[in-house]
């Protein structure tokens, strides 16, 4: 590259460059990467270049470094870059049963940021596991069965918890936020989500010691070595009662009680995933359009007032959608009033992933797709072959193409059909995530094919195909909007969501397709530079969280490094496996193209394969003020019961939990899908036309 040509001019005239002076000062350093083509992380034009490694840091960085290494890798030819950070994953459990947090570390990433949404095991009494493990069943699709068998629980605070992560050897290195939904449970029992019920901020208002029990939680938690706190003010994560989850509708004393704590306990970040609007539990399609102003308005004031009092030392970071103002609106804000925020955007569209033998797709309607699945389940046939009979294929297909032409009342039926139609916004799988809707889509195929979209559709997955359903609305045909965003200075990529939803999105790869799509393979719009995209993934985020012994290619920093083949980088189909705990499904994925990927300097990863290595280690928050732990964990835990009031009845939030359900992201649609197509078959019902209402399905 041409910036890299320079400097090589420079060192040849013999300009002085400190680095080599501290390799040499510092002795022989353990790994040297030669000649590989630079992008450091700060956003300056990469370069060609040695990166030198001594006991798991960085000790040179430049042209031509001279001595030799204990080792030396030939990295000409290839990128070598930080490793990825990821602020946005939920492997809260996973990091029990799999070091490797897959396909997060064989994909590149060093760090990961868990606890997000408000959801998290810890603090959690041991008569509260339940509750919490169902909460992110219902919120985040892990199932509550794989977590009671794969998490090992020997720990109830939150302290104690990081304490068992911190003895765990793992493939990255991962932090922790505590989440709402935990700090609601320890304090207030059963009363957790009493006030996000409809009404019941009025009706049953968290009490002031409940808030101040909970700050003071939170203070221990970041003195800890917590990154922050976490919640969610959405309307669509809910409980598995369909209840609000705890904390969505929190008012802003509680709020502002919390931002108060992460500073006293040394600064920290606050996160959210919030729609704006969550002003009460009321469905979208019914929302006040004057009250969800002035919620806005209040969001707005409380995060403003809390950059004034804290500046930097209470960040902000949440979602931000294209084309959604508030969020951009109240992150503007907060950077003007002084403080730190970054809004997190999908690098790629979120959307679901339909195959044969998945959890999800057009076909789970029919009671003979249902039936042959049973039946290869008890015989051990293989399905692709039961599905490929002449006879089962016309039965199924004719089933299904009455379920989706029914011009039933149904409400659940109807949303149902939105999930995949229309067509046109159905797709083959493509590395790329962003195909052309008039060639590239089912009914793209169909028109060619000259079949009807659900015979072609059908006959795609019968031969191994895997479609992808983009949801959130945010796929009008193309990136567009996702690439203006991802230029805004407070965004960066995140809501890949790793570790969470696994029975229907693989998104934990999504730094990858930073480079594979934005960087170089993009072909429907204009692209991003390399070092730009890096720079959004690594030392963006780092700066966020605190983390500033990482994401640069710099003496002291921490050496997590990648060196990539551009050339051969590419990401792989994603593909079911039954790796979780109790054999239950998920989908992954892989990539090509990672030649190196170091940890503290350690080879976790050569030419794609793991090296049986695990230097990972919990990262505490180096923002923590540890005088400021109190241990006041076991003081204020609450009673599971709590006090009910006796005219309480209980609130049916079955349409407000459902409403738009199709068109809510991952937690939207699971819900839907329980609550429809996998409720258990109606005793004595006729094998007749196919219904939502008692549609057995078997999550294979």
């Amino acid at each position: 590259m041409r910036s890299g040509s320079r400097l090589k001019r420079r060192a040849v005239v013999g300009v002085h460059h400190p680095w080599t002076a501290m390799a040499l000062a510092g002795g022989q350093p353990d790994l040297i990467i030669r000649g590989g083509t630079i992008v450091d992380g700060t956003g300056r034009p990469p370069f060609v270049g040695d990166v030198a490694v001594t006991g798991g840091t960085i000790s040179a960085v430049g042209p031509q470094l001279g001595g030799g290494a204990k080792r030396e890798y030939d990295a000409r030819g290839l990128l070598v870059l930080p490793g990825w950070i990821d602020p946005h994953t939920h492997f809260d459990a996973q990091w029990s049963w799999d070091p490797y947090l897959s396909p997060s570390s064989s994909a590149g990433v060093t760090t990961c940021v868990m606890g997000n949404c408000g959801i998290g095991f810890a603090p959690c009494q041991a008569d509260r596991r339940d509750f919490l493990a169902y909460l992110v069943e219902a919120v985040e699709d892990i199932p509550g069965g794989v977590i009671a068998e794969g998490l090992t629980y020997d720990f109830e605070t939150f302290e104690e918890y990081l304490d068992s992560i911190g003895r765990k050897e793992l493939g990255c290195d991962v932090a922790v936020m505590i989440g709402h939904s935990a700090i609601r449970a320890w304090v207030m029992g059963k009363r957790a989500n009493m006030a996000d019920r409809p009404g019941g901020a009025v009706k049953n208002p968290v009490e002031q010691h409940e808030i101040e029990a909970m700050a003071g939680l939170v203070k221990d938690a970041v003195a800890a070595g917590a990154l922050g706190f976490s919640t969610s003010r959405l309307l669509v994560h809910r409980d598995p009662q369909g209840i609000l989850t705890p904390g969505a509708l929190a008012g802003g004393d509680e709020v502002t009680a919390i931002c108060r704590a992460i500073a006293d306990g040394g600064g920290g970040v606050f996160q959210m995933s919030a729609d704006f609007v969550a002003y009460d539990d009321v469905a979208y399609s019914q929302l006040d359009r004057e009250r969800a102003s002035e919620y806005v308005r209040a969001e707005k004031k409380w995060m403003v007032d809390t950059a004034r009092e804290y500046g930097e030392k209470v960040g902000f970071t949440f979602n931000v959608f294209p084309g959604g103002k508030d969020g951009q609106s109240v992150m503007n804000a907060i950077v003007s009033a002084g403080g730190r925020a970054k809004g997190q955007v999908f690098a790629r569209t979120q959307g679901f992933l339909l195959k044969f033998g998945a959890r999800m797709h057009p076909f789970i309607v029919s009671r003979t797709f249902r039936k042959a699945t049973k039946d290869s389940h008890q015989t051990g046939n293989d399905l692709l072959e039961l599905l490929r009979a002449p006879e089962v294929r016309a039965k199924i297909l004719s089933e299904a193409d009455s379920f989706f032409k029914d011009k039933s009342t149904d409400e659940r039926m109807t949303q149902f059909v939105r999930i995949f139609k229309p067509w046109s916004n159905l797709f083959p799988w493509t590395p790329g995530y962003e195909p052309v809707p008039a060639q590239e889509s089912i009914a793209a195929l169909a028109e060619r094919t000259g079949k009807e979209p659900l015979e072609a559709a059908y006959d795609f997955l019968l031969e191994g195909g895997t479609l992808w359903k983009p949801q959130f609305g945010l796929y009008p045909g193309d990136l567009e909007s996702t690439y203006k965003l991802l230029q805004h200075p407070q965004v960066i990529p995140g809501f890949a969501d790793g570790g969470a939803h696994g029975t229907m999105i693989q998104d934990a790869t999504a730094a990858t397709h930073l480079l594979t799509h934005w960087a170089r393979d993009r072909s429907r719009g204009p692209k991003l530079p390399i070092e730009f995209l890096v720079r959004k993934q690594t030392s963006d985020v780092a700066e966020l969280f605190g983390l500033d012994d990482r994401g640069v290619l710099a003496v002291g920093k921490k050496a997590d490094i990648n060196v990539i083949d551009m050339d051969k980088l590419k990401i792989l189909p994603p593909y079911l496996v039954n790796d979780l705990p109790q054999g239950q499904q998920r989908w992954t994925q892989d990539v090509e193209g990672y030649c190196l990927t170091l940890l503290s300097g350690c080879p976790t990863f050569e030419q794609g394969k793991p090296t049986g290595k695990l230097p990972g280690r919990l990262v505490r928050n180096p923002r923590r003020d540890a005088t400021a732990w109190t241990g006041v964990a076991r003081r204020v835990s609450g009673p599971l019961e709590g006090l009910f009031p006796g005219e309480l009845e209980e609130a049916d939030t079955t349409e407000r939990s459902l409403d738009g359900a199709e068109s809510k992201g991952a937690s939207a649609i699971a819900r839907l899908l329980r609550n429809t197509v996998e409720t258990k078959e109606e005793e004595g019902q006729s094998n007749g036309a196919p219904t939502l209402r008692g549609a057995a399905h078997s999550r294979l």
